[in-house]
């Protein structure tokens, strides 16, 4: 029996050493397109078609901009369910930094979707992703989504209708703003991301969340005239 002993903890250390490993750190970029209307004409010059997301750990942001037109970004964390929002669309260069009532608030007004997962997985651009269907009980109706457990990031769709999703959004519908965005990866970098590339521009001035939604607002409206 004690000769057992030492191979049981060695068995024991073993296994629980085999987890999985999660990737730490990179960027995603995807592509913007626009199912539910057509982009023509000067539309076409200002609508975003790309988003980047960087993570490190449980903190992500996630970017969207159009050339020198338009800058916003979204910094998370799931471990605290932290939100910092910033927009820099000409002399609007503003901040806000979520309450946790205004987290329950934004999550609150996210479309409803009924979201199903499948047996379907597949690689896309790095990372294993898995499959879901997805529906709305709203008037746009959502398409299918594909979400990683390869990275670190578990979470990475918390705050948004695909708040019971586990893992990161490969391929997904976003509907804000009074417009749906189909968003879906055409790059994935694993590389270091430093703890600078998450700063504030100083520039930037701190409003609350109900301003800074009224003036995201505002650039859509203007954007979709």
């Amino acid at each position: 029996m004690k000769k057992l002993i030492p191979v049981l903890f060695l068995l024991i250390l073993v296994l629980s050493s085999c987890g999985k490993s999660y990737i730490e750190e990179g960027e995603i970029t995807y592509d913007i397109t626009y199912p539910n209307m057509e982009v023509t004409g000067i539309m076409s010059a200002i609508l975003p078609k790309e988003m980047t997301i960087v993570f490190k750990g449980t903190k992500m942001k996630t970017t969207i901009a159009r050339g020198k037109i338009f800058n916003t970004e979204v910094i998370t964390d799931e471990s605290n369910e932290s939100i910092e929002m910033r927009l820099d669309f000409g002399d609007k260069k503003y901040y806000c930094i979520l309450t946790p009532d205004e987290v329950k608030e934004l999550k609150a007004s996210a479309p409803k979707y009924n979201i199903k997962a499948t047996e379907e997985q597949d690689s896309i651009n790095g990372v294993w992703a898995k499959k879901y269907l997805v529906t709305s009980e709203d008037s746009l109706q959502p398409g299918d989504a594909w979400f990683t457990e390869d990275l670190k990031v578990q979470s990475g769709a918390w705050f948004s209708a695909y708040s019971t999703v586990i893992g990161m959004p490969i391929i997904y519908d976003v509907e804000r703003y009074g417009l749906m965005m189909h968003v879906e990866s055409n790059s994935f970098i694993q590389r270091e991301v430093k703890d600078t590339e998450f700063d504030r521009d100083p520039d930037l001035r701190q409003v609350d969340f109900k301003t800074y939604e009224s003036e995201v607002q505002e650039l859509f409206d203007i954007l979709l005239e």
